[in-house]
């Protein structure tokens, strides 16, 4: 081997030390492969005590895995995600958190009634939660339920109650629909619980259900608000289109304010109908009593004429008109609307714009209704740095956006690299074979070593030379 390396020449020596490299990469990378296969994602957007029973679980089947986006992500080998996932569902994992009525499985005979009530109550919370957080937008719920409790000398007794708390995904939101199958859903599993005795939450404390202390139903308030939100969302879109056309920009902000009126009104009128000739009314009954005494006899003449009075009772007829409206909940009360332009209108041109908005929305002014459109100019590029008091605080908004966009880069660098995770062996072979060729290039050439007979040869011409020049001298 040694007498191998000498009778190369110091090109051949690189070449072998670069091929020997490659392969040694090549080697390498394939047995990173092996050892570490590609992952998938087993389950997202977990709870903390979820990933803690997945992972549990996990590692008693002896399945790798890996935890990301700060554990709420686990991983496993690309080709056991399915076979684990189906695995994990069969085993109840993850339970989310609550129990159901695997609670009575393995059920005690020494367990006093009321203990079993409890834990009758927990199974039907736990169930409630399982199925209310299958919802797409439901990342998990929490019920609590307040059964009354059926007592021979205590027959009226406090109806049931229910709370639910939902914490919605980001991006999700429930409609007034959905929320009343919600209430509906209880109250069916819970024996004497009405659907508005049911309060929805969500994970910020507001409430969903929207039913009203008086006892009324909860759909019509919740069906209004999202009756409203969709009419302001359609003469917002209304307005930015129109906007849109105008301006050949999207330069501008649109806010728009329904109220919406849900008063029950019921009006009765009734009113006098005016007939016959002189407006009084038709003529039923006339009476004329007269009284008094003729002329004296004694008169033959006369010439002295009797007292007499007349009494006369009329009776007329009146019509009537009764005239009973019955208002239907629901209709406008006010519309407010809000508009940004930026300053390239002259002021006529915006008083027009404002007239052509309150036409386009059928804005009623005796109603109340309004619309203020602002012309501001546009501000001035905020630079990264802003220059506040002491000169080194960062714009809030600039600091949001970097954020985001160096989240969205992370993501997207962190998925490339998982994706082409070959292109980094494949770029350092060839950065190798790269910086091999330039050392090859500029390195200066090196004689050949001769062979024996070209040794000889040599030193027979040497010889003959030395003895040329001594003859000479």
């Amino acid at each position: 081997m040694r007498q191998f390396f000498a009778s190369m020449s110091n090109r051949a020596r690189l070449a072998f030390a670069i091929g020997i490299l490659l392969i040694a990469g090549i080697v390498g990378v394939a047995s990173w492969w092996i050892m570490h296969p590609p992952y998938g994602v087993l389950f997202r957007d977990l709870r903390e005590s979820d990933a803690a029973e997945i992972s549990t679980a996990l590692d008693q089947m002896q399945v790798p895995y890996h935890l990301a986006d700060d554990g709420k992500t686990i991983m496993v080998p690309d080709a056991q995600v399915y076979e684990t996932r189906m695995k994990l569902v069969s085993q109840g994992v993850p339970k989310g958190g609550s129990v159901g009525f695997e609670l009575f499985k393995d059920s005690d005979y020494g367990v006093t009634e009321f203990a079993q009530k409890i834990n009758f109550q927990r199974a039907l919370q736990g169930e409630l939660e399982r199925t209310i957080s299958a919802l797409d937008e439901v990342a998990s719920a929490r019920v609590h339920l307040t059964i009354r409790r059926t007592d021979l000398f205590a027959p009226d007794q406090d109806p049931s109650k229910a709370s639910v708390t939902l914490n919605l995904r980001p991006g999700k939101h429930l409609d007034a629909r959905e929320v009343v199958g919600i209430q509906r859903l209880v109250a069916s599993a819970v024996d004497g619980l009405a659907p508005e005795a049911v309060v929805v939450l969500d994970d910020k404390g507001m409430v969903l259900s929207g039913y009203s202390a008086e006892g009324q139903n909860g759909a019509l308030n919740s069906d209004g608000l999202d009756a409203q939100t969709q009419m302001e969302n359609q003469l917002r879109a209304r307005v930015g289109e129109l906007l849109h056309r105008v301006l050949r920009t999207d330069n501008f902000t649109v806010s728009v304010d329904v109220s919406l009126n849900y008063d029950h009104v019921k009006q009765v009128r009734e009113q006098l109908i005016a007939q016959g000739k002189d407006g009084n009314g038709l003529l039923v009954h006339e009476k004329v009593n007269a009284t008094g005494h003729g002329a004296d006899d004694s008169d033959p003449d006369h010439a002295k004429s009797g007292s007499t009075s007349s009494d006369r009772e009329v009776e007329y007829a009146h019509g009537r008109e009764q005239e009973e409206v019955d208002e239907a909940p629901g209709r406008i009360g006010r519309i407010s609307v809000g508009i940004v332009i930026p300053a390239v209108l002259p002021p006529s041109e915006i008083s027009k714009l404002n007239d052509v908005v309150s036409a386009a929305l059928g804005l009623d002014a005796s109603r109340g209704d309004k619309v203020d459109i602002a012309a501001i100019a546009p501000p001035e590029p905020v630079s990264t740095v802003a220059a506040n008091t002491d000169g080194s605080a960062v714009s809030r908004l600039d600091a949001t956006a970097t954020n985001a966009s160096a989240t969205d880069e992370t993501t997207t660098s962190s998925v490339v690299a998982s994706k082409y995770w070959w292109i980094y062996p494949v770029i350092a072979a060839l950065v190798l074979v790269l910086v091999g060729s330039l050392l090859m290039a500029t390195r200066t050439a090196t004689p050949r070593r001769l062979t024996m007979s070209e040794r000889e040869a040599a030193l027979l011409r040497l010889r003959q030379w030395i003895e040329t020049t001594e003859v000479e001298r």
